[in-house]
């Protein structure tokens, strides 16, 4: 009898490998077709994900927690789904305000203040709690937010938020500080106030009274990544307060030289450039023109989300970037003169040549922008090379800002040592004493005042701090970046008696008395008379204005004035050596979810995983394949992919966060030390692909705060420069940077320390098998495909699609061969003929950004479980955003990066409800696979059976365990290893909190579905009653019975700002979902696929492959959008 065999999927590099010599993967283990990663493909869970090694129970195994689970008496002992919900009261007003319903949503519209532009929002509060944020999309210039907009909420309910006055970090009472301040203030007080980048018109308006009360008083502006060398560029060109805003409505070519304006650099609103990616019309209405894309030419060190989303990228370190920009502002005839090395390879300069024959074309249709960390010289040929194609006034907006000579902070430390001021308003969201080199030695004989919203390194320094409020409960105003006047006003009384800005100003124009909410909060605060002041500046004052700033949050009136180029003269500009293996360029980054190191302590950014690396709670060094094997590095790093191991810390030096046990199971890498100037660091270092040889670049903002005793208690931390959430997180970058080398230090080395560190890697978790997963096309011919219309058809029949079998699925659904009529009289399946709904997510337009991670988070009340959770594969995000790198030619070291956010599609034959022994998971009457929390006892078959890999399982309480605490099973409400109260807050309450042993998933936002279709019967309730008879006597159309045509809207949907999601009702002709979807989930264009189509799930959840815009005449134009079209 010969032996039994089963058919073993392919191995993962076999997979990967196409025809053409072309790959497409996710990680370094899924490239290099490792064991490791093939076993982790292989298993539904991670290694240890099913194990509680890290509790008390450390030897209980998967198999007898799943028996634990099925045992009603273990449920009940160890707090899993089947137990009753704790009893609450609810306490009634005494005297309710009218307007106000209970458990109704009220909508305000405010403002995010900050650098690059106020964010217009529409604040969504409950019962007076603000508890989401979402884009204003009465202002036509915001297309959505970013995912630092979207986690902002819960900065304010943070816990370790600062709540006292300080001195010297003592606490003291606000009495004892305002007797202080006005010992301090005197009218010949040398005083120096320090702002942040944003604008605000009441805080200029009192800057000059308060330049006329304090004669000697100085102003400055500091927050560490905005750029001063632009700024002092743009003064040069355009005047004093001068700054230079993009719109892309009209640019047909855009090019960014180290600028990532998409995302972390932005210069001017976006939606422009993404609408002009719609290659069927915003709204998929027009038949698909690729004429009407625009291009985008990305030149970088390494992968921004800017560079994913670009037809043309080139490779190459930040220092050089400066070269690639005079070639091409040669070739345009602007007035550059090149001294130094010539660098460029020919291929370099062909790809310049190309770019500015383009550019060219496009006079006063193009857009050249140069990143902030970049240097004045680049900054002055990008405006040469913009003046050249006639692009201001009409693609970019040159404006006078209102911030006209404020210093900065080389300035102000310069003023301490001349002693010209002696005591310092540090006013600016920065923290300088960890981020400004040489702050903390100037400031040592100053009086330090800071108003922070966090108590950090400076707040511990300063003599003395003051508790700031946050935006969302101040009075406040701003600019956006174009000019348009913005209103924040309150949704709560400040939580802990915070100040604002604008309080502590007129503090310091009055009698030192700040405004006390806590007493006075039934006044109206000093702050709100001041921007109602500012704003009859700015309208006619009446009430009637001012009450239409308030219910708009904008004055669409307004705008900056424009500002006239001064005509410049040559510019000059040395070209320094290339880094090489001996002299490494050390790049200094913004991070992609901490930013500086202001959201260090926001637990949402730190689990959201970088969009490029895909680490979170830590930041790591990259480096480029070949830099990586030059440093021996590459194959420790390749030995140390995931093996099941835990690894601990020791030894570690000051600024390394020492590990608690058993973190950090996924992924361990080589820690390396990075020596420069003088200065040096140790950082776990990765292999970045797609990253300039020769350079390393690590992300500022961590390595805040450690503590030594390894005890994550919350007393222990408080007296940290760092809350809970942010100490003993990452490295700190900052100690290598210094004013001279801000952005881009030469000469650096590296050596291997033979040590390892764990870190939370997500890059290859859930991953799916398949081929062409996320799908791509070119506007060029392609040899074997043909012309840009024919790839446009065949979109649905790349990868295992071209060859799978019709009407066949795996599972049984109607129309399949598959399929059986039941016996006559059977119960139909629930099916509701008003609404069905689906979703289309746009791959031309994602760029990754997190915006659509972080909304889900907030809308459903999805906990954060912490570094050693993630690292094991239990992170509970609904939406994992995918990304991809691509080699077409097999040209590795300049990969296609392709991002795809997945969540549940609910499919419509859907695997997950045939296995579940409950039916906690089933079908609703519109179309959507939802769960009944209450029924599943949590034996996880459905995310064993989910094809998508978007189910998540509620291993822990997380919504009330605290994460960040180690070994902390969840003792109940009155452990002391609860979370805290604050942030409970911030919950939806028209969202279930689950609890453990509960599986959940992407809903569709069905909370806002039932809403809209609540308001559909209370209109017709009002009607009825507007009859003046019964209810039975009106009559009512089937059209009244489905809410209005889009307006429903997932909490992805609004907060994308690529507008790269369509979610709607399938049955109403008149949504925009109809255009790309019909009736019956079938796909209208051509473009637009299912994921993973060949295994016949139906998912209601499909995508818009991408399409690549490349310059015939560029180097390797041929090859670019080819990732996928080859699959099969």
């Amino acid at each position: 009898m010969s032996e039994k065999t089963t058919n073993q999927p392919p191995r993962i590099a076999d997979m990967l490998q196409k025809q053409d010599g072309s790959k497409i993967w996710r990680s370094l283990g899924e490239k290099e077709g490792t064991k490791e990663f093939q076993n982790a493909l292989d298993r539904e869970f991670l290694e240890g994900a099913s194990q509680m090694e890290t509790e008390e129970e450390r030897e209980l195994s998967r198999r007898s927690f799943v028996k634990l689970m099925g045992a009603s008496s273990a449920l009940a002992g160890l707090g899993l789904a089947a137990c009753r919900r704790p009893e609450a009261l609810i306490v009634p007003f005494a005297d309710s305000p009218e307007w106000r319903i209970p458990g109704k949503a009220l909508y305000y519209a405010s403002s995010m203040p900050r650098a690059n532009g106020a964010v217009p929002l529409v604040v969504t509060t409950q019962d007076g709690r603000p508890t989401k944020l979402e884009p204003n999309k009465r202002f036509d210039e915001l297309g959505g937010t970013d995912s630092f907009t979207q986690a902002s909420i819960l900065d304010m309910y943070n816990p370790d938020r600062s709540r006292d006055f300080l001195s010297k970090g003592k606490k003291k009472s606000r009495a004892e500080f305002e007797s202080a301040l006005a010992d301090l203030t005197k009218p010949d007080a040398k005083i120096g106030f320090v702002f942040g980048e944003d604008e605000s018109p009441t805080r200029s308006r009192l800057v000059k009274e308060l330049a006329a009360k304090y004669g000697s008083a100085k102003f400055y502006s500091y927050e560490p990544l905005t750029g001063e060398e632009r700024k002092q560029a743009n003064a040069s060109a355009f005047g004093q307060s001068a700054d230079v805003a993009a719109d892309f409505s009209d640019a047909k070519v855009v090019l960014s030289l180290d600028s990532d304006f998409l995302e972390l650099d932005q210069q001017g609103p976006v939606s422009g450039f993404y609408k002009n990616r719609f290659i069927e019309g915003s709204g998929y209405d027009k038949k698909p023109n690729k004429d009407a894309m625009n291009r985008l030419y990305v030149v970088e060190g390494g992968y921004s989300l800017t560079g994913g989303i670009a037809d043309h990228r080139l490779r190459i370190a930040p220092s050089q970037v400066v070269a690639v920009a005079a070639e091409i502002a040669k070739q345009l005839g602007a007035s550059v003169t090149v001294t130094g090395p010539d660098n460029l390879s020919e291929d370099q300069k062909m790809w310049a040549k190309g770019c500015a024959e383009d550019l060219a074309s496009n006079k006063g249709k193009s857009v050249v922008l140069a990143g902030s960390r970049q240097s004045k010289a680049l900054q002055n040929i990008c405006i040469a090379i913009n003046t050249v194609l006639e692009n201001y006034s009409k693609t970019l907006k040159p404006v006078l800002t209102e911030r006209g000579g404020y210093g900065d902070v080389d300035g102000l430390i310069q003023d301490l040592d001349a002693k010209t001021i002696d005591t310092v308003v540090l006013l600016t969201p920065a923290n300088p004493v960890y981020d400004a080199d040489g702050f903390a030695a100037a400031t040592k004989n100053a009086t330090v005042i800071q108003l922070g919203l966090r108590r950090n390194a400076t707040a511990n320094a300063a003599d003395w701090h003051i508790p700031a409020a946050h935006y969302l409960e101040s009075w406040a105003d701003g600019r956006t970046s174009l000019g348009s006047y913005t209103v924040v006003q309150p949704m709560i009384l400040p939580l802990y008696n915070g100040v604002s800005e604008i309080d502590l100003l007129l503090a310091l124009l009055g009698d030192s008395k700040l405004f006390d909410s806590d007493k006075d909060g039934e006044k109206a605060s000093p702050s709100y008379d001041a921007v109602r002041k500012t704003f009859s500046t700015i309208a006619d004052g009446t009430d009637k204005s001012w009450k239409q700033l308030l219910r708009d949050g904008f004055w669409k009136k307004s705008t900056y004035a424009a500002a006239a180029p001064k005509g410049g003269g040559a510019v000059s500009v040395t070209v320094p050596r290339p880094p090489s293996t001996n002299s490494l360029e050390v790049v200094f980054t913004t991070d992609g979810t901490i930013y500086d190191g202001r959201y260090i302590d926001n637990a949402w950014l730190q689990e959201a995983p970088d969009p490029i690396t895909k680490v979170c709670w830590d930041n790591v060094a990259i480096v480029s394949p070949k830099t990586a094997k030059d440093l021996g590095v590459y194959d420790r790093i390749l030995e140390l992919q995931p093996d099941g191991k835990i690894y601990g810390f020791i030894d570690v030096k000051d600024n390394a966060p020492e590990a608690p046990g058993g973190e950090g199971r996924d992924h361990t890498n080589p820690i390396v030390k990075i020596s420069v100037n003088g200065r040096e660091i140790e950082v776990p270092v990765i292999v970045g692909f797609g990253h300039a040889d020769n350079i390393i670049s690590i992300s500022l903002g961590y390595g805040q705060g450690y503590d030594e005793h390894n005890d994550w208690g919350i007393e222990a931390s408080n007296e940290k420069d760092v809350g809970l959430v942010g100490v003993n997180r990452g490295f700190n970058a900052y100690a290598l940077r210094s004013s001279k080398f801000s952005y881009i230090a030469t000469g650096g080395k590296v050596k291997d320390l033979d040590k390892d560190y764990p870190i939370a890697m997500t890059q290859e978790h859930h991953a799916m098998y398949g081929r062409a997963l996320a799908r791509e096309i070119s506007t060029l011919e392609d040899d074997h495909k043909g012309d840009f219309d024919t790839q446009y058809d065949k979109v649905q029949k790349q990868g295992m699609d071209s060859h799978a079998p019709e009407n066949i699925s795996l599972y049984k659904h109607k129309g399949s061969d598959t399929w059986h009529d039941k016996k006559n009289g059977a119960e139909k399946h629930l099916y509701d003929e008003r609404q069905q709904w689906a979703m289309t997510i746009d791959l031309n337009n994602c760029v990754g950004c997190n915006a659509c991670l972080v909304a889900c988070q907030a809308e459903n009340n999805i906990p954060v479980v912490g570094k050693e959770q993630v690292a094991i594969g239990r992170e509970m995000h609904w939406i994992r955003m995918d990304r991809y790198f691509a080699a077409v030619d097999g040209d590795e070291d300049n990969p296609e990066m392709i991002p795809q956010p997945v969540a549940c599609v609910q499919c419509e034959a859907a695997p997950c409800e045939t296995v579940c022994p409950v039916n906690a998971t089933v079908h609703s009457e519109d179309g959507l696979n939802t769960m009944a929390y209450n029924r599943c006892i949590g034996t996880r078959y459905c995310a064993n059976n989910c094809p998508y890999k978007a189910r998540r399982f509620n291993f822990f309480d997380y919504n009330k365990r605290n994460p960040l605490i180690e070994k902390n099973l969840y003792k109940g409400p009155g452990g002391t290893k609860a979370v805290g109260e604050a942030p409970h807050l911030q919950r939806n309450p028209n969202v279930s909190v689950r609890m453990r042993g509960v599986m959940e998933k992407c809903t569709y936002c069905v909370q806002r579905i039932q809403k809209a279709k609540g308001d559909v019967k209370s209109n017709l309730k009002k009607k009825a009653t507007l009859a003046g008879g019964s209810s039975a006597d009106v009559k009512i159309g089937p059209d009244e019975l489905r809410p209005k045509t889009d307006v429903v809207r997932t909490a992805c949907q609004d907060a994308c700002p690529a507008s790269a999601i369509v979610f709607g009702n399938i049955l109403d002709p008149k949504a925009k979902i109809s255009r790309i979807k019909t009736a019956d989930n079938k796909l209208k264009i051509n473009r637009a696929y299912d994921l993973l189509n060949y295994i016949g799930t139906l998912p209601r959840t499909s995508y818009l492959a991408r399409v690549k815009n490349p310059n015939p005449s560029m180097p390797r134009a041929k090859v670019i959008g080819r990732a996928t079209i080859n699959m099969h």
